[in-house]
């Protein structure tokens, strides 16, 4: 008990307690924060916010003497607060609107089962050929609870037939005009408003619900499923990036691709352990069987 005191230079148990009570805040805090900004760009600019603040401290007449750098970053770090607001304005925002909504150490999402991207896929096969609109955003890391709060809520099972009907352009089906949104592996809302892209390099003859689908990407690291209603194509936005035309199998490959390396990219266990699951995937050799069936399943 006297270490504990000297460790944390308190003088009684009740102090000590506090102390811990405090820390424990502290850390909850920057845990749910880190929780809700993972997966989106947030995050990067946040590692830009910190590498900032360390070039300030190296800055100093102590070590690199950069007296005009030092100053220029000083006046930036003085208005910090009002930088941090409106650079993650839409991130305090979502993160207000959750509190007392989910549990404070709540745990981290599962990824998609391969079951549910295989819905996704025959879904599109199934709406590519009939050459009906869709747009299917699928969560992973960061949260897509902001957009579907102004669509209609469902918490359905992922199938093709509900995926297939939400998107039948139907006057007694208001539903179709929008995207769905998946969240931890069920069809989360319909209906969804997704942020159109601002990216000038993007092609002048997409229409809105492919901007959407990039846009979405731009700023989260979900994964979205875009059926042309023109042409019935079938195209892939994921990190601001439009794969386009693809069919069954090479939609198929690249949703897994996604989730793969989002699902292997931190394995538990020790390093060893790691490095060992990391040479199985490596050596595992693709099973054209399967393909081949699931080729058969989706065609028929």
């Amino acid at each position: 008990m006297d270490l504990l005191f000297d460790i944390f230079r308190v003088d009684s148990g009740w102090q000590a307690f506090f102390t811990i009570l405090d820390m424990t805040i502290v850390f909850i805090v920057i845990y749910r924060v880190l929780l809700l900004i993972k997966g989106t760009r947030a995050l990067q600019m946040l590692f830009g916010l910190i590498f900032i603040l360390i070039f300030f401290y190296i800055s100093q007449e102590d070590y690199l003497n950069l007296a005009t750098t030092h100053w220029l970053i000083d006046m930036f770090i003085a208005n910090l607060i009002i930088i941090v607001v409106i650079i993650f304005q839409h991130d305090i925002r979502r993160a207000l609107a959750q509190v007392g909504r989910a549990p404070i150490l709540g745990g981290a999402r599962s990824y998609e089962e391969t079951s549910v991207l295989e819905e996704v896929v025959k879904a599109c096969v199934m709406l590519s050929s009939r050459k009906l609109g869709a747009l299917i955003a699928i969560e992973r890391e960061a949260d897509l609870s902001h957009f579907t709060e102004e669509g209609i809520k469902l918490d359905a099972v992922v199938t093709k037939d509900v995926l297939f009907t939400l998107f039948l352009p139907e006057h007694q089906n208001p539903l179709h005009d929008g995207a769905v949104i998946i969240q931890k592996g069920r069809v989360s809302a319909a209906g969804c408003f997704l942020p159109l892209t601002i990216n000038p390099r993007v092609e002048k003859t997409l229409g809105t619900r492919h901007r959407a689908g990039i846009g979405v990407t731009e700023d989260t690291d979900a994964a979205v499923a875009i059926v042309s209603e023109e042409t019935g194509t079938i195209s892939i936005a994921y990190e601001g990036e439009l794969h386009r035309d693809l069919d069954a199998n090479e939609m198929r490959s690249l949703l897994q691709k996604i989730y793969r390396a989002g699902t292997s990219s931190a394995p538990a266990g020790s390093l060893f352990e790691r490095l060992k699951v990391s040479l199985q995937d490596r050596g595992t050799p693709a099973a054209p069987s399967n393909d081949e069936a699931e080729k058969d399943e989706v065609s028929s």
